[in-house]
């Protein structure tokens, strides 16, 4: 059976003040066509299929239809829900959409009790679905005293292998997946993800350690030996962590952290001894980082080639220049992020420096001035004017 493993949608999400809506349209346009063209037989969706815990009747709606469009073509499709979502609401309807080839494991205690599939050759894959448990608040149901994400998910696990063993009295031997929200180790950081214990900045790739709580809440590797794949989600870079371990990452680039990450999903044909190959997607678009003064911002061949891109944009000139915000926002419409870095050596670079060595009021005012212009100060007409408007409060 061909199976695809998606992760991270983020429905409803937006990008620096800029709506994703018809990126995410297209994103389920290009899996709806990929479980198509692929013949896939199961997708999975592991976690922050929306972006908040109540997302916008738009992506509610929009997923339905994918949904549909994907189990009418005969795919069963299976969902767990991540920190992002939330898993009461996701989870309603879930026994009725059961009939129709949807499975949304949503509950704890679902985190154990498999999607039998059945293979062509009569063969039976598990799908063992955790949805994204917070330690503080599912430890105690658990029987565990600390709260953690490594111990939670260990003690679901070792009850995910009990349920396992009593399948395997009949002598057959099932393939066995399983599906997890977390951070695992190893795993590359984005800016974009929420923090759900591990304080990681973009590319760092934290392991497991059994000082801290940050340490525990990076789950070990090992915990996943012995499944045929294990497929995660909550990073969102696409990553290979282990023969069978992998993140697929989001299909959208959902910060400038990720503008050269590999975005796509995985291609898994169990059965056939092969490991998963990546699915390759470029959805919406492009980011670009662009760190130069402001000439050459404006310069034609680059207007050209960036118009159209998302784009995080740092100024370089020594002295920031007049309105350099709105000429640049007049020529990009797309621009997202906007900061004028000027002269790194440059003293007394704080206000509080400038209002330090002030002498006069008029100085204090030039000086906050000179400060948010990034070293350019007042004119000739500007200090006429700081100049009336001071004696004018004087008097």
């Amino acid at each position: 059976m061909r199976w695809l493993h998606t992760s991270d949608w983020h429905l409803g999400r937006g990008f620096h003040g800029h709506s994703l809506r018809s990126e995410q349209e297209q994103m389920l346009e290009t899996i709806c066509a990929a479980v198509t063209e692929h013949q896939v037989d199961v997708l999975l969706i592991a976690g922050d299929i929306y972006d908040r815990a109540l997302p916008p009747e738009w992506a509610v709606a929009a997923l339905e239809e994918a949904l549909q469009r994907i189990t009418e073509g005969g795919a069963q499709v299976i969902i767990t829900p991540g920190n992002h979502d939330s898993a009461a609401r996701l989870g309603f309807g879930r026994g009725l959409m059961r009939g129709s080839g949807v499975h949304i494991r949503s509950a704890l205690s679902e985190a154990w009790t498999p999607v039998e599939v059945t293979e062509p050759d009569g063969g039976q894959t598990l799908v063992y679905g955790i949805p994204y448990l917070e330690p503080q608040l599912f430890a105690p149901s658990l029987g565990l005293d600390r709260g953690h994400h490594t111990g939670v998910t260990a003690e679901v696990i070792r009850r995910i292998w009990e349920d396992v063993e009593r399948r395997r009295v009949s002598g057959s031997e099932p393939t066995v997946v399983l599906m997890a929200h977390l951070f695992a180790a190893a795993g590359a950081a984005s800016d974009s993800e929420r923090n759900i214990g591990v304080d990681a900045a973009a590319g760092d790739r934290p392991e497991h350690h059994e000082e801290s709580i940050g340490g525990l809440a990076v789950v070990p590797l090992e915990l996943f030996e012995g499944f045929d794949y294990v497929a995660l989600g909550h990073l969102h870079g696409r990553q290979r962590l282990s023969g069978t371990v992998r993140y697929s990452g989001s299909p959208l680039r959902l910060s400038f952290s990720e503008t050269r990450q590999a975005k796509g999903a995985w291609l898994w044909d169990s059965g056939s001894g092969e490991p998963a190959q990546p699915l390759d997607w470029s959805i919406g678009r492009p980011l670009a980082q662009l760190e130069l003064p402001l000439e050459e911002l404006l310069a034609p061949e680059t207007v050209e080639l960036h118009r159209e891109s998302y784009l995080q944009i740092k100024l370089t000139d020594p002295i920031r220049p007049a309105r350099a915000f709105q000429r640049l926002q007049e020529v990009y419409p797309y621009m997202a992020s906007f900061s004028h870095t000027g002269r790194q050596d440059a003293p007394h670079r704080t206000y509080s420096a400038k209002v330090e060595r002030a002498r006069t009021d008029t100085e204090v005012v030039e000086g906050f001035l000179e400060h948010v212009r990034g070293g350019r100060g007042a004119s000739a007409e500007e200090a006429q004017l700081i100049a009336e408007g001071l004696q004018a409060v004087r008097s």
